[in-house]
């Protein structure tokens, strides 16, 4: 129990361990619990030679470790270690909640593994287990992500996982679950951004056809704005660097939805900003009921500068536009670029004026129209300052689709009589009534004399 116990503060999974063991394995980040059993001994695989072995070599770790630190562990009254000997004790229906703040198992055998991912699994958690043996088998299929040692772990273990560690380098998880974590993020801006698009181009030619008004934008320019200006920008923001906020963040549950509240909310609100503005501008234009090609440049101008600054907006779900740094994904850099080029292309060349029905703007026009535009920057600021509960993913209001709550079902405590005799031969009978948790608990509710 010592030698496991300092191995995993030395890792830091009971804290104060080194820098690059924290950040190597993390409990926030990885179900860490299966991950180190391969790593000390099991009584159904080692023999007591071996058991002598790894603590002979665990030998340097408590050499940094102070003999205080350890004693402070064991007598902190929380426990943090369970051996092969009290899983079996505790038994399989009490164990998902009798391992809740347990970190370090020793002694295990392969059935202690299995037993570990299933519980850990029943509390709703994803089970990354690491293994390189062929003990390790069972437990690695069980887990969700199942990761085998690709220079020591056997072929078995290597069936068995769904991932191989190549360099059996635990700090490549660290990585691995980065990207993992930026990936599903990154998933929400783009849908953000999209949603936003699409929401504010239908909505605007609802309202043009509920009050019998010309179509703002003609085919070819919201084909444009669908392929071309949408496109690249919407790709990049798949690239978006994770921020370290988000990293260090607890992990998020397996039943938490890509589509949140807040999401909606902010996808909503951008696309009715946008198709305020672009209506406006064409209702400005369209002063003698004629559609021009000027009507249909301003108004097409118009939405695609706030589809590029609503873009910007959301390369972030927390940080407003100033506090993004610009230069932090060089892929978006090049999709804006690409975008603005494309735009001036169709409104200045004529052989595209001649297929998207344009003309040429001057440079007071694409300074109104910049300045107009901008202001979905400003939306998207007060949103993240002053209405953050409302429109942030972290805010327990933003996480849920729908407003109210739902209530947990209370488990009835099941009632169990038992009966004992006393010294004098008297039947007592004891009414008692399980606590929820590990089971070991009970208190008496009645106490009678037959």
């Amino acid at each position: 129990k010592e030698t496991a116990l300092a191995i995993a503060k030395r890792c830091g999974i009971l804290g104060g361990g080194g820098a690059s063991a924290t950040a190597a394995v993390s409990s926030n980040n990885l179900a860490t619990i299966p991950t180190y059993i391969s790593k000390v001994s099991s009584a159904e695989d080692s023999s007591e030679d071996e058991y002598l072995d790894l603590d002979a070599a665990s030998s340097g770790v408590y050499d940094d470790l102070s003999s205080s630190s350890i004693n402070d562990i064991e007598s902190s009254g929380v426990q943090y270690a369970l051996s092969g000997a009290q899983l079996d004790a505790i038994g399989d229906r009490n164990l998902a909640d009798s391992i809740v703040g347990v970190k370090v198992f020793y002694r295990v055998a392969p059935r202690h593994k299995l037993a570990l991912v299933r519980a850990l699994q029943q509390k709703g958690e994803v089970v990354a287990m690491t293994g390189d043996g062929v003990n390790d088998a069972t437990a690695l299929k069980a887990a969700d992500i199942g990761i085998a040692m690709g220079k020591g772990g056997t072929d078995v273990a290597k069936e068995a996982a769904d991932v191989v560690l190549a360099d059996d380098d635990f700090t490549t998880l660290t990585h691995a679950v980065a990207e993992g974590k930026g990936i599903f993020f990154n998933i929400r801006n783009f849908l953000s951004f999209q949603l936003s698009t699409s929401f504010a181009a239908l909505g605007m030619e609802s309202v043009a056809t509920a009050f019998s008004l010309p179509s703002p934008l003609n085919a070819m320019q919201i084909l444009w704005i669908n392929i071309i200006m949408d496109g690249p920008p919407a790709q990049s923001l798949g690239v978006e660097p994770v921020d370290e906020r988000i990293l260090r963040a607890p992990p998020r549950k397996v039943t938490d939805p890509i589509v949140t509240r807040a999401l909606l909310t902010r996808a909503v609100s951008s696309a009715a900003l946008i198709m305020f503005l672009t209506l406006k501008v064409f209702a400005n234009e369209l002063d003698d009921g004629h559609v021009t090609r000027r009507d249909t440049t301003m108004t097409f101008m118009t939405f695609v500068n706030c589809d590029l600054f609503n873009a910007y907006a959301c390369r972030s779900a927390d940080k407003c536009f100033y506090e993004i740094t610009p230069f932090s994904n060089p892929s978006f850099l090049w999709a804006m670029a690409f975008s603005v080029a494309g735009q001036f292309a169709v409104i200045y060349l004529p052989p595209l004026q001649s297929v998207f029905q344009t003309e040429a703007l001057s440079l007071s026009d694409l300074s109104w129209i910049v300045c107009l535009s901008s202001t979905v920057l400003l939306l998207d600021t007060i949103r993240k300052k002053f209405l953050r509960q409302y429109c942030s993913d972290n805010s327990r209001k933003g996480r849920s689709l729908f407003g109210r709550r739902i209530k947990k079902k209370k488990k009835k405590k099941k009632a169990i009589t038992i009966a004992a005799t006393g010294r004098l031969g008297k039947k007592l009978t004891k009414r008692i009534k399980n606590d929820s948790g590990n089971g070991s608990m009970i208190r008496a509710r009645k106490v009678t004399a037959v």
